[in-house]
Order: structure tokens, then sequence, then C-alpha cells
């Protein structure tokens, strides 16, 4: 028997990502055009469709008309069911997303495959909770929750299990993210675990964490010279280097303390890359998501390959408490970016003052297929 498989796309997530934008909730109507243009969550999506294809699987693809689903699932050349007539207008809203997911679970749909971050993940719990699994397409520009895949790849490998019957199904925390840095539960959705997991939730340690990160950032700065051009990543290790610079860095954002002491606060991906371009001496600090151990491609995207390589691998500092390293599993750091970087591999990560260790950086896609051979 056919598996029944609902797909939901926001149109718009990801869209604010390099542009320093902290998710799409707020994003102003006169730009609606041009998220949907970028295309990135469908993009995501289709990736993670090829991805299930390769497997070899067989479902019945399902999905509201319009941008929410059909149009991407179209574009993609997917066979697909279509529910509802085209909508008289082009732009879509959380109570729309919401609708659509209902929509999809009252028409029977076994399984929803959705793309986006966060937020969608927020209007998809509202709507449906527990009723059916659920799998996430990492597309948003902060996604948390444990919903997750940690790659579209890997969503699609998860797909296929759940429709081979080679998954069982689990509560999965849905978080948001405040201005604050602090994730807080706003809602339970179920989610499929098999071989190819999902990302853990976000964690946040304090306490002794916070010491150890003073630590690390007295003595990046203490062993710097007047020459460097700071570039700061978000969280509250990578933050407290800016703090020992003198200012108070965003947390969320990317960061640049320039050598003549000015400051420029949540920069966007393309001047990023001009200010690393024309430094001398760029020094990036990049921390990693407590529970999840992402380096890039969760709340960083500003960070891009060329921003990367811009600044080259030798000039990048990891820093992670020793809490936050010995509580990842596996012992492994992420990166869920669409080109190749030249972070793959074994690199210094600094755990504390005069303390650190080495770990294994790997492409998400490709970690757990290449452990399966």
């Amino acid at each position: 028997m056919t598996v029944s498989v609902g797909v939901l796309v926001n149109p718009i997530a990801g869209f604010g990502g390099t542009l320093a934008m902290h998710g799409t909730d707020e994003l102003p109507a006169a730009r609606f055009d041009e998220a949907v243009e970028a295309n990135w969550a469908g993009h995501r999506m289709t990736l993670a469709l090829d991805s299930f294809l390769r497997t070899g699987g067989e479902a019945e693809f399902v999905a509201v008309q319009g941008l929410l689903g059909a149009t991407q699932l179209a574009a993609a050349g997917i066979h697909h069911r279509t529910l509802g007539s085209p909508p008289a207008i082009r732009r879509t809203t959380r109570a729309d997303t919401i609708d659509a997911a209902r929509r999809l679970l009252a028409e029977g749909v076994e399984v929803l495959l959705f793309a986006g971050g966060d937020g969608t993940a927020t209007d998809i719990a509202e709507a449906i909770g527990t009723r059916m699994p659920v799998i996430g397409v990492p597309s948003g520009v902060k996604m948390h929750s444990e919903v997750f895949s940690r790659s579209p790849v890997g969503a699609g490998r998860l797909l296929a299990d759940v429709i081979l019957g080679r998954a069982s199904s689990e509560l999965a925390e849905v978080l948001d993210v405040g201005e604050g840095g602090f994730s807080g539960v706003v809602g339970m959705l179920l989610a499929p675990r098999s071989h190819e997991a999902l990302q853990g939730a976000k964690t946040t340690t304090v306490g002794s964490g916070s010491s150890a990160a003073r630590g690390i950032a007295r003595e990046l700065v203490a062993h710097s010279d007047n020459a460097v051009t700071w570039v700061i990543g978000p969280g509250t290790t990578a933050g407290a280097v800016g703090e020992e610079l003198g200012f108070e860095p965003t947390l969320l954002g990317v960061d640049v303390v320039h050598p003549s002491g000015l400051v420029e606060l949540d920069v966007d991906e393309n001047h990023l890359f001009d200010v690393v371009s024309a430094a001398g001496h760029p020094q990036l600090v990049l921390g990693v998501v407590g529970g999840q151990g992402f380096l890039l491609g969760r709340g960083n995207q500003q960070l891009s390959t060329r921003v990367i390589d811009s600044i080259g691998v030798d000039r990048i500092h990891i820093v992670a408490t020793a809490e936050k390293v010995s509580a990842l599993f596996p012992p492994v750091l992420l990166l869920d970016v669409d080109t190749p970087s030249s972070l793959v591999g074994y690199r210094k990560v600094r755990t504390g003052s005069r303390n650190s260790t080495v770990m294994r950086v790997v492409d998400a896609a490709a970690q757990f297929e290449s452990a399966q051979r």
C-alpha cells in the first residue's frame, strides 16, 4: 500500500539568512516576491525529495495548491496530487501555513514533510499537534527545534525509512528563540526516529560554562595584535570575545571589530565578504550550537563559503566549553551548507583558558551515509 506524504513549504523561509534578518516573521510585504524568487526553502525541499527518490522509495505526494507546496513540486517534476484551486493572491501568511497543515491532515496524509524554520514548525504544531509524524527539512534562518533533519539529504533518507517501516515515532520539542538567545518550548510534534537521526534540540549551558567562555576570550584577545579584524559569530561563547573587546555583542548576529576600534553589529553576508576580503588579518570566532554540534547552517548563514574561504581556516577559532563538547553525541561538529567547505576535517576546538581538544568537522549530509557503508 502506497504511503501518502504531505508536502508543505514556507515559500519565504530562509530568505533573511545572509541578509542578517533573524527570520521572516516580520518580512516587509514589499520584499515578499523577492523572497519567493530566492526560493531557498523550495530548493532545500527539492534536495530532500531527490534524496528520497534516490533510495528507490515510492509515495503518493500531496500538497495544497500554490506556493505552499504544489508550485515547488511541479517545478521539481514530482508527480503529486493537489488540494484546492490556485489562490487569488501570491502572498502567504502563517494563517495559510496553519490552514494548509490542517487540510493535509484532514486529507489523511500519513507523514508530513515540511521546509521552513522554527517559525514554520511552530505553526505546524499549532495546526496538527502530534497527530502524525513530521519531518522538518532545515530551510529557515534558525532551526533549534528537534524536529529537523541534520540536512535536506538526510530528510529524504529519513522519509524513506518511515515509508519502509524502519522508523518509530517520538515526541519532539518545538523551540523558538528570542532576541536574548533563550530557547523556549512553544509546542510539540511527533517526529520519526531511525538510524538517520534528527538533530537535537538546541541547549544552553550556564554556570561554569560562562567562566570557561571568559577564559577562552581572554586568551584569544591576549594573544592577538592590534592589526586583527575580528569577526564574532553568534552565541554566548563567541560573544564573550566581543565582551572582552569592550562591546556588547548581538549574540544572534555576526559582529565585526576593526583594527581602528570601530564596531559593526549584525552585518550581512555581502558586507562581511567585503570586509574580510580587504582585511589584512581577519580572525573569525565561531561557536558551536549546544545540543546539536552545528558550526555552520544554523542561524549564521552570513558566514557563507566564500566568507569562510576568504578568512582562511587557519584564522578561524572554533570555541565551545568543555561542558558543551562533552554533551554532543555523536562527538562531531556539523556543517549544513550547499557548497563544499574547507572546514571539513579535524579542527582544534578551544574549550577553556589554555585548554583545547581536536574534533572532526563533517558535512551533515554525508556523515550518516558514510557511517552506513
